[in-house]
């Protein structure tokens, strides 16, 4: 993992600069960085600030109505520009508010209150979903919580020139937005912390302590690619470490059978991964075969009246190729995942209106049934990346029953949002005792020798942790 990134969010006032700035220095940093998961070596704990042009501040603080949504354009671009440096910082992360709040919280509430007219806001509102719709959440989102009463307090406490006319109104609209958001449009793991009579020192304390202890509940044994390592090193060098890993990870998996799961959305390379593997590491691979599937085309013609039936057989064919993978006699990897059928299919059909509740919970009751009478896989390796890198990827190979009247780009952009939440879920609800690993695509090109050696690496690495 090459960071861990904790949102602190609330509303003005609620204590998020004060919880950032005391976290990041002792003894509460060094608390936080235990939980990093893998190696701390070259970790540290990350603030960025945000730098907005003083231009349009200036024209926003003499007349905020009329200069609202040149305003809320420039915030957001204050930390679009921030995110760039929080995706190449290694070490734990913390945003002091995040990306989301731009539009879910401020961006509403000047549309609220009519400083925006519905045309800025439509224009505002697809500004926004375009520039993020690649951004991943923070991995846990810390939402402080308070009253108006005692934000009031602390505002005036703070003596902030710009927040001495912000009315106790505009305060509870926010708070409003914010349980909106917090209940309806957040899908990463969420702890609330009430700070109402919590003075300052103990409000830290008790903030980190909280936090730590949920990201430790969250047991994220993820990896995303650190492959700057791997790609500085000269050419020849790369090549040869990559040929001396794939053969200690051959050996490794000869004498100690295990069974490797891909997982992630259509189109992000699993069947590509599984080859590969298959056949560098001299495993057995193990296929979805989607041409061979006697239900699958029709399915993509019909989908309303072979969902159903379909899931069921998936469920029976990834039970067989499991209890095949776990026979012991030798290594295998698979391509998908048992889960992903309940997990991200199941849900994102029963939300499209092609499983009835009845059929959901009846898929539900199976897989569970049958997850619990399997033995689990020992390594789940997800593929996470953009739904438009998907689509590109489905368009360039050409599969015919997934473009004519398969896979549209909208439902792939669906299913990608069950799968953001996937690598902690199949710990979560019990499909899973192994290890996850999570890989973006988007960083790793899996016909690159090198970046295959990279993975290869992390393979061996988390097969062998304790």
């Amino acid at each position: 993992m090459e960071n861990l990134r904790i949102g602190i969010i609330g509303n003005i006032g609620v204590g998020k600069s004060t919880l950032v700035t005391k976290a990041k220095s002792e003894p509460f940093k060094n608390k936080l960085l235990t939980l990093f998961p893998g190696e701390t070596q070259g970790a540290d704990i990350h603030t960025f600030d945000e730098t907005f042009n003083p231009v349009v501040l200036d024209e926003f603080y003499k007349d905020p109505v009329k200069n609202a949504f040149m305003a809320q354009i420039e915030f957001f671009n204050g930390r679009l520009e921030r995110q760039k440096r929080i995706d190449s910082s290694r070490g734990i992360i913390l945003e002091d508010r995040t990306l989301a709040e731009d539009y879910h919280i401020f961006g509403k509430a000047q549309r609220i209150l009519g400083n925006m007219t519905e045309a800025e806001f439509q224009a505002y509102q697809r500004t926004y979903h375009l520039m993020t719709e690649n951004f991943k959440e923070p991995d846990i989102l810390v939402y402080l919580r308070a009253d108006v009463s005692t934000l009031v307090q602390r505002i005036a406490k703070r003596g902030r020139e710009s927040e001495k006319l912000i009315p106790e109104e505009y305060l509870k609209q926010l708070n409003f937005l914010y349980e909106e958001y917090i209940e309806n449009y957040v899908k990463c793991p969420v702890l609330i912390i009430e700070t109402n009579n919590l003075p300052e020192e103990e409000f830290v304390q008790t903030a980190v302590n909280l936090i730590s202890k949920r990201i430790s509940e969250l047991s994220l044994r993820i990896t995303t690619p650190g492959i700057r390592k791997w790609v500085k090193l000269p050419e020849t060098e790369a090549t040869l470490k990559a040929i001396e890993v794939e053969k200690k990870l051959e050996k490794y998996l000869n004498e100690h059978p295990k069974l490797i799961t891909i997982a992630g959305n259509v189109g992000l390379g699993k069947s590509t991964i599984t080859a590969i593997m298959e056949r560098s590491l001299n495993l057995t691979g193990l296929y979805e075969k989607p041409e061979e599937n006697p239900l699958l085309e029709k399915f993509l013609s019909d989908k309303k009246r072979y969902c159903f039936d379909l899931q069921l057989h998936f469920l029976k064919m990834r039970a067989e190729q499991r209890i095949q993978g776990k026979k012991g006699d030798k290594s295998y990897v698979k391509d998908r995942s048992l889960p992903e059928d309940l997990l991200v299919f199941c849900h994102q059909f029963h939300h499209d209106g092609l499983l009835t509740d009845l059929e959901l919970e009846r898929l539900t009751t199976e897989f569970h049934k049958m997850n619990n009478q399997l033995p689990s896989a020992d390594l789940i390796i997800q593929l996470v990346g953009s739904p438009k890198l998907a689509w590109q990827r489905i368009q360039q190979r050409g599969r015919e029953m997934e473009i004519e009247g398969g896979w549209s780009e909208a439902e792939i952009t669906n299913l990608n949002r069950w799968y953001q939440d996937y690598s902690i879920n199949v710990v979560k609800y019990g499909f899973h005792q192994g290890k996850v690993i999570e890989i973006d695509v988007s960083m790793i090109d899996l016909l690159n020798r090198v970046h295959v050696g990279y993975i290869f690496e992390r393979i061996y690495e988390v097969l062998n942790e304790n």
